[in-house]
This record gives C-alpha cells, sequence and structure tokens, in this order.
C-alpha cells in the first residue's frame, strides 16, 4: 500500500472520529468537572502528540482514554485573555481582554463558574500566578477563588509564584472536603511552571533542558492530584478537561517566550477531554479555546441562555471551520502593528503590514511565507473580514508599580501607547529584536546587573520612546538604585507624550513619593484613578499617601471601600491595620491584621505588624505572632531582637536563647552594633539562670 494511500485513509479516520461528536449531549448530567489549565504548554511536548521523551505520563494516560483534540488552538497566545476565552467561549473582541495588563472580564459575560453555580454546583479555582489575580474578573462565579500569592521584593521583575504542588495540594483539599455532600462540583485548577523563568525542582532537571523540566514537573503533579482524587473515588464521575493556556516560542522565529506572534510554536495548544464512560478517540477537526466552555456545559446537562463564540464538541465540529486569533500586546503598549488572523483548512493567514500565509502541512514550522504568491491569501483575508464584529470593551485596569512589576516578571508588559499610522516599521517581525531587548534587560536587573539594564532600557527609548514598558521598568530600575528624582523626570517625560498614560501616571505617583515629594505623588495617584477607574492598587496607594499627608479620614475611608469591593484582599487589611497603628489604636490594628493572616497565612509582614500590635496588651500573643513571622522572615533582624527581647521578658525566657545566639552569629555588625552588646548581655543573664 503507497504512502499517499496510507495518508488518505488516516485522514477519513480522523474525519470519521471526528463526525461522531466526543460523547452524547447530557451523557454525563450531574458529572463533576476538572477542568486543569496549564500554563504555557508546547503541544509537541507531550507525549500524545508525538514527543517521545516522557515529558507527560499523565497527560498520554488521559488521552489513551480520552478524547485528543489534535488541531486545538488559543485565540491569543497570552494568560489572561486565553483564560478568558475558555471560561466564557467568547473570543477576545467579544469578552474584551486583549492582554495581561489592561481589562477586567465585564460583569455581564457569561462565565462556566456561574452557570454551573446557578446550577447547583460548588465552585473552586486555585490558580499559580498574579496574572490570573481576582482583580482581572475571572473570580466571577468561583465561590472559592484562592490566587493567594507570595509577597515578593517590590525591586524585582521576578515575583514568587506558587509551584504547583502547592496548588494541587489546596485544589485536591477543597474537592475533598466537600465530596460527601450532595452536589456535583466544578475545579478549576491552573499550573503556572512551565512559564519563565524555569526554575522545576532539582529531582526533574537532571537530562532535561530547563524549560522541559517544568513540563516534566507540572505533568508529574497533575498525576499526584489525579492519583489522589482516584483513590478517594472523586473520579468515579468527572468530566476532565485539560489544556495549555498557550505554547511558548523557545527562540523559533527570534521569540524566546510568547505573545508578540501567533505562529504554532504559541498558538496551537494540547487539549484532552476525559471521562469514564467516553470512548477513546482522536479529533482531528480545528477546535479552539472558546469551545470548552459550551462544550462542558453541554455535556453535564446544564444550558446556556448566552450567545458565545464557541460550539459544543459533543457536536461534530466542522473540518472547514475557520478559528481566529490574535495577537495584541504589543500594539496596546507600545504602539506596534496589531496581529489578527485565521486558521482554516491547515492554512494560516496572519494580517500585518507585511501579510503572511503559511501551509501549514507542508510547513509546520512556517518558514515559507506564501502571502504573495498563494490565492489562499486573499481568500483568507476576506474570511478574516467576515469574521470580525463589533469590539466589547472591558473595564480598564490601571496597574501600580508592583502590580506591574509582577506581570512584567512574568514576561508581560504594562503600558498604554499613542495612537498614529502604522507602517511596515511597526510590524513585529521587524521589531522583535527590541522584544527580546527588553526581556533580556529585565533579566540582567534581577541578576544584579542594574547598569547593564538601565542602559538596555535607555537604549530601546531612543530607537521607541512609545515602548512605555520599557519606561515603567527604567523608572523601577532607577527607584530600585535610589534615584528617584531620576525616575520622576523619566516618567514625566513619558508622560508628555502619552496624553495621560494611567500606568505612567502611577508608576510617578510611587515615584514622587519615594522622592518625598507626598502632594506631587497625591495629585499623581488621583489624575491615575481618574484615567483608569477604580483600580485597588491605585486606590491603596493614594490612601498611604493620604495617611503620610495626615488625611487619616480620607485614607481609612479609600481603605474602607476597598474593602466593602474586595473583602478577602490581605494587602487592604494590611494597610488598614498600619493606618490603626499609626493612629494609635491597636486593638483596632490587631483586628485588621487578624483578617489579613487568616486570607494570606504566609503574609510575614501581616504576622510581623500583628505582634507589634499586641506587644503592649498581649505578649502571648504577639510572641505566637512573632514566631510565626520569623519563620516566614527569617533574616530580618530587627523582628528576630524583638521576639527574642520579648521572651527573655517572660515566663519562658529560656526559649529566648536560641533566637538571641541566631542574631548574634548573623546580624550585621555594623547596623545592629549597639543591639548585639544588649543582646549578649541578655544571653549571659539567661543562661546564668538556667545553670
Amino acid at each position: 500500500m503507497g504512502f499517499a494511500l496510507l495518508a488518505l485513509i488516516a485522514a477519513s479516520a480522523c474525519r470519521r472520529q471526528a463526525d461522531e461528536g466526543i460523547a452524547a449531549s447530557g451523557s454525563l448530567r450531574g458529572a463533576n468537572v476538572l477542568l486543569v489549565t496549564i500554563d504555557t504548554l508546547r503541544q509537541d511536548r507531550v507525549g500524545a502528540y508525538g514527543n517521545a521523551n516522557g515529558l507527560t505520563p499523565t497527560l498520554d494516560r488521559l488521552a489513551s482514554s480520552g478524547v485528543r483534540f489534535a488541531h486545538a488552538f488559543t485565540p491569543a497566545p497570552l494568560t489572561l485573555p486565553a483564560h478568558a476565552s475558555i471560561l466564557t467561549g467568547l473570543l477576545p473582541r467579544r469578552h474584551g481582554i486583549h492582554n495581561n495588563t489592561s481589562s477586567r472580564l465585564d460583569e455581564h459575560a457569561p462565565t462556566l463558574a456561574g452557570v454551573l453555580t446557578r446550577a447547583g454546583y460548588r465552585t473552586g479555582a486555585f490558580v499559580g500566578a498574579f496574572v490570573l489575580d481576582a482583580r482581572f474578573g475571572l473570580d466571577r462565579g468561583f465561590a472559592e477563588y484562592d490566587d493567594h500569592l507570595p509577597h515578593g521584593d517590590r525591586a524585582s521583575f521576578h515575583y514568587a509564584e506558587r509551584r504547583a504542588a502547592e496548588v494541587v495540594r489546596l485544589a485536591g483539599d477543597w474537592i475533598l472536603q466537600g465530596t460527601a455532600g450532595a452536589a456535583p462540583w466544578l475545579a478549576w485548577v491552573h499550573l503556572f511552571d512551565p512559564h519563565a523563568p524555569y526554575d522545576a525542582p532539582a529531582e526533574y532537571r537532571s537530562g532535561r533542558t530547563p524549560y522541559d523540566a517544568e513540563v516534566a514537573y507540572a505533568d508529574a503533579m497533575l498525576g499526584a492530584l489525579i492519583a489522589r482524587l482516584r483513590d478517594a473515588h472523586a473520579l468515579d464521575r468527572t468530566l476532565v478537561v485539560v489544556t495549555a493556556d498557550h505554547g511558548e516560542s523557545l527562540g523559533e522565529h527570534g521569540e524566546t517566550t510568547h505573545g508578540l506572534f501567533a505562529y504554532d510554536a504559541t498558538l496551537s495548544v494540547p487539549l484532552v477531554v476525559s471521562a469514564p464512560t467516553m470512548t477513546p478517540r482522536t479529533v482531528g477537526a480545528p477546535v479552539s479555546h472558546v469551545d470548552l466552555m459550551p462544550t462542558i456545559l453541554d455535556l453535564v446537562g446544564v444550558g446556556l441562555d448566552a450567545t458565545v463564540d464557541g460550539q459544543s464538541l459533543a457536536r461534530a465540529p466542522s473540518a472547514d471551520r475557520a478559528l481566529s486569533f490574535e495577537a495584541l500586546d504589543a500594539s496596546l503598549t507600545r504602539g506596534w502593528a496589531p496581529l489578527r488572523g485565521i486558521v482554516q483548512r491547515n492554512w494560516k493567514y496572519i494580517d500585518l503590514p507585511e501579510p503572511e500565509l503559511y501551509d501549514l502541512t507542508a510547513d509546520p514550522h512556517e518558514q515559507r511565507n506564501l502571502a504573495d504568491r498563494d490565492p489562499h491569501a486573499d481568500a483568507l483575508r476576506r474570511v478574516l473580514q467576515t469574521t470580525a464584529s463589533a469590539e466589547t470593551a472591558a473595564p480598564r485596569v490601571a496597574l501600580d508599580a508592583d502590580a506591574a512589576g509582577r506581570l512584567r516578571s512574568l514576561g508581560y508588559t504594562a503600558g498604554s501607547s499613542p495612537r498614529r499610522a502604522i507602517t511596515a516599521a511597526d510590524d513585529p517581525k521587524r521589531l522583535v529584536a527590541l522584544n527580546e531587548q527588553f526581556n533580556t534587560a529585565l533579566t540582567a536587573f534581577d541578576e544584579g546587573h542594574s547598569r547593564e539594564a538601565m542602559s538596555a532600557l535607555m537604549s530601546i527609548l531612543q530607537q521607541r520612546p512609545d515602548f512605555e514598558a520599557a519606561r515603567a521598568s527604567a523608572a523601577t530600575v532607577l527607584l530600585a538604585e535610589g534615584d528617584a528624582r531620576g525616575a520622576v523626570r523619566l516618567l514625566e517625560e513619558g508622560l508628555a507624550r502619552s496624553d495621560g498614560s494611567p500606568d505612567l501616571l502611577a508608576k510617578l505617583g510611587r515615584a514622587r513619593q519615594a522622592a518625598g515629594d507626598l502632594r506631587g505623588a497625591a495629585a499623581a495617584l488621583e489624575r491615575a484613578r481618574s484615567a483608569g477607574g477604580e483600580n485597588p492598587d491605585v486606590a491603596s496607594d493614594l490612601a498611604i499617601v493620604d495617611a503620610a499627608l495626615g488625611r487619616m479620614d480620607a485614607a481609612r475611608a479609600i481603605f474602607t471601600g476597598l474593602l466593602a469591593q474586595s473583602p478577602s484582599s490581605a494587602t487592604t487589611w494590611y494597610n488598614l491595620g498600619l493606618l490603626e497603628l499609626q493612629e494609635k489604636r491597636p486593638a483596632e490594628a490587631a483586628a485588621a491584621f487578624r483578617r489579613a493572616t487568616a486570607i494570606e497565612p504566609a503574609y510575614g509582614d501581616a504576622w510581623q505588624a500583628l505582634g507589634a500590635s499586641l506587644a503592649a496588651s498581649d505578649r502571648r500573643g504577639a510572641i505566637d505572632a512573632w514566631r510565626k513571622a520569623e519563620r516566614l522572615r527569617p533574616h530580618d533582624y530587627d523582628l528576630l531582637f524583638n521576639l527574642g527581647m520579648l521572651l527573655a521578658d517572660s515566663d519562658t525566657s529560656g526559649d529566648a536563647i536560641p533566637y538571641l545566639q541566631r542574631f548574634l552569629r548573623e546580624a550585621p555588625r555594623e547596623q545592629y552594633a549597639r543591639d548585639i552588646a544588649l543582646v549578649r548581655a541578655t544571653v549571659d543573664r539567661l543562661e546564668r539562670h538556667a545553670r
């Protein structure tokens, strides 16, 4: 039998399998739903998609017992818009979120969690990265939305993420705590680990690239969750859906990470659907993230009143279906050309000033641009134009320096861009080197090379003064180096070009505060608030500045308003507690700090502040709080001193010795010379008493 005939038979088999759909509508009525999204997972790293390196045994087992979609695509290769599409069934132009920095999901958009909650489901979400923080609106409909991440160093572009082990532990606890009840559950589990920077646990690194090690680790943790649930019989009647939000370029087309381009390295994703009654098969027709929400609802027998862009895969998807996509972050944040495109019948068209057309069958790595010689280009351009619809504007989220820094640390940018005519010079293909220079600068800063980072960022601004993320990042470097006035000048130059960018205004408020100009800081933050809407970070920064100016009532009103909107914000409770301490109201401060630590048990600053608020009235409570804080902040020598000295004056004074001895060994001599003498005398006294 010839190769051509074999290929024809295989293609026909795929079509027959797709024609069957994945399961009958309502065949899993009332089933639980486990939705797992693995961030930045390339399709070609999954064994079920042909990888022979054994990175994903868990996913491979799920694929072998369920349905594997051979051609699944994200509508946007960025975390927030991709997840918004997964949870709403809407394309980015309909839900309005186009990148990871600017918007939150509109309250009128339908959500999978909201529909299932109304149908009587218990709903919980467990996310591994700040980019899916509740402030961006994906918490809508979830009764439990666990986005509590460790607090990081503000002078770093790399904030701590939660490893998959912690996320699956929390998710598993939540699922199993409620299995005794009659209500079915929806659990969304987001594993961030394959996202840069790649730092898998040591046992997964041997013989693997850093990226592949993260993939193997994420799959292993998914396996641990699946095994735990299976052993508890929690999967006996559960629909399991596993996908990636997008892939990773890893140097293809000059892009190291993702978000700039829309080649299949980042656009094509694995998608596996499994359930105990589902017949194993492969679906060859093209499908999209927007199909997941209507598919899940259809299979579990829950109706959907809203109109969505996706279709239920319980029925056969068409092999001729056209799937649209976009990558707009560089356009929104830098003024570069907007990237939109369409995939149909293994042809991809990318609409840019220099358009691109690829035959994905003959050229799967998209190396031969056929846009100027193949009639498919005009045909797909017309299809793309017919799929365009009115854009939905999502509510804006203007990020302060802390939040924007967290997002940039994850490979994303913040900022807005002035409108102007787009030319071929704005095509991202011509600017990819600048994109890489920006990412390299951020890495240099995190590795302690501030001068190198600053030089690279200023070089970028000389080439593209409208690159606001580079400007904001340069200001971060200057602030970290103690040059607040330089940061103010740089930001004011950018604001003169940007017509009042709320992101730069928020950053300017922080810079003016650092420079000692509190009234100027308040003015900038008020402008940022007016330009960007009611953003909690900007409002919180304004409240902090108001408190520093003695405007206590105004500051308290802001914090109270923020807590009315988001009562589970540990940071806001912490800031309110600091305000109460400043007002010499220790009981009210302690109540606020207790709320913060109940929400985030790993919030070391809040435990430390709780101890301070209790030290005069409840020594035992203060000691307990400071002990918790010391475990979370072992190199805070002020904390270590206070804890040791309070214990030394307690009924269990001997407990102070290990803390004070560590203070003597580790505390910097020049900074703590006077305290060291006092601690040494205290230790001598305690040891004599012990003898």
